[in-house]
């Protein structure tokens, strides 16, 4: 087993340093490189503190646990991943090189249930943990030898793949009757010239199109009487940082980058969709490992009658084929359309951990009683049974 050494980093600049390590360990994840990552950091640093643990193999960083730490009164100290939150990233957890996923989780769980006082917590909250994540499946286990604590796992929406391997033509024969039929109407709109589908190519129209986006995805939440993300001044100011810091961090298809025909490719992608001249739909997209990965969506909800979801959806499956990948991603969330669209689910939860401590026990104690109070008294006042 390698000797791990364990540093906890609390300062931001330091961790600006370390762009190439979660570059190279993220392995082509979007939300789990540090062009996201910081962005969410300079939104909501008012309310966290960094709270980053790194592994070392001698001088070389093998492992990362982007976590942060924020304080409530009643549950005290908790740590979060970096992103969580309004942010939703998804498929996150310990970065690791491969060969050291095992002895890297290992090292974080023991540095978390021995760390000195100043980095002392009282639970983990870690959401968007995929269940099949091998090193966080590593560290669970590591966490249970040691302490015995187990881990509550809250069912959090599922994440929608659909499969491309093959083509487009491929992708549309596995769908059903229903689907083909509503797909063929999408095409026809966007085939007759009704329907414009235009990728930002600049800074400045990708601000254009993210300011387009914003305005539709509120009208759509608030016809709805719902305030959407953008309600959020945080969030805002966060995915405007993060679309500006990926514009500078281009995807490379050997990670390495390291052969002359690999070509970058745009990370972040916004696509507008136009019906008869009118804004009708956009979305902001990742290039993801294999994929392209839908993030956030406006529609115009003035011309919803004309389908610009499905429209723009099908843009972005065609673009998706166009550039060799081989999967669609429409991340968390179990709306219908994803299915019909093909999608098949990941299942995805909210892993909450207990620490060991006494104090933590009570204050765990404490929260859980709370909730079950407040859940019996929100069940009395609109006249249902209690028990």
């Amino acid at each position: 087993m390698q000797s791990i050494q364990v540093e906890c980093v609390r300062n931001a600049q330091r961790l600006a340093t370390c762009e190439d390590d979660f570059s190279r360990l993220s392995k082509g994840a979007t939300m789990q490189r540090l062009s996201w990552l910081m962005p969410w950091w300079h939104a909501y640093q008012a309310n966290h503190r960094l709270h980053v643990l790194m592994a070392f193999d001698q001088n070389r960083i093998v492992g990362i646990f982007p976590l942060v730490e924020k304080t409530n009164p009643l549950t005290g100290r908790s740590l979060v991943m970096m992103g969580s939150g309004k942010a939703c990233s998804d498929n996150v957890g310990i970065l690791s090189e491969d060969s050291y996923e095992e002895s890297v989780a290992a090292a974080f769980a023991n540095w978390l249930v021995r760390s000195p006082d100043c980095c002392r917590w009282d639970h983990l909250d870690l959401d968007g943990i995929r269940e099949n994540n091998r090193t966080m499946q590593h560290f669970e286990k590591a966490l249970q030898a040691l302490t015995g604590c187990q881990v509550e796992r809250k069912s959090s929406p599922n994440c929608w793949s659909v499969c491309l391997a093959g083509g487009i033509d491929n992708y549309k024969g596995r769908l059903t009757k229903r689907a083909r039929r509503i797909v063929r109407e999408a095409e026809s709109g966007i085939d007759s010239g009704r329907g414009e589908f235009e990728l930002a190519s600049t800074q400045a129209e990708a601000r254009e199109f993210l300011g387009e986006i914003e305005r539709m995805h509120q009208a759509r939440w608030h016809e709805r009487g719902i305030d959407g993300c953008f309600s959020n001044q945080e969030f805002g100011r966060f995915l405007h940082g993060a679309i500006e810091s990926m514009w500078e961090d281009p995807w490379v298809d050997s990670l390495g980058g390291s052969n002359e025909s690999d070509a970058p490719h745009q990370r972040v992608i916004l696509g507008r969709l136009r019906i008869n001249g009118i804004v009708a739909a956009g979305s902001i997209c990742f290039r993801d490992r294999d994929a392209i990965a839908m993030y956030l969506a406006g529609m115009n909800p003035d011309i919803s009658q004309s389908r610009p979801g499905w429209m723009l959806n099908m843009c972005f499956i065609r673009h998706a084929c166009a550039l060799g990948c081989n999967r669609f991603d429409f991340m968390r969330g179990d709306e219908e359309y994803k299915e019909r669209l093909g999608g098949e689910p990941s299942v995805q939860h909210r892993w909450l951990i207990p620490s060991h401590r006494l104090t933590s026990q009570i204050r765990n104690a404490a929260y859980r009683t709370a909730v079950t109070v407040k859940g019996w008294w929100n069940h009395g006042a609109i006249g249902l049974p209690t028990s």
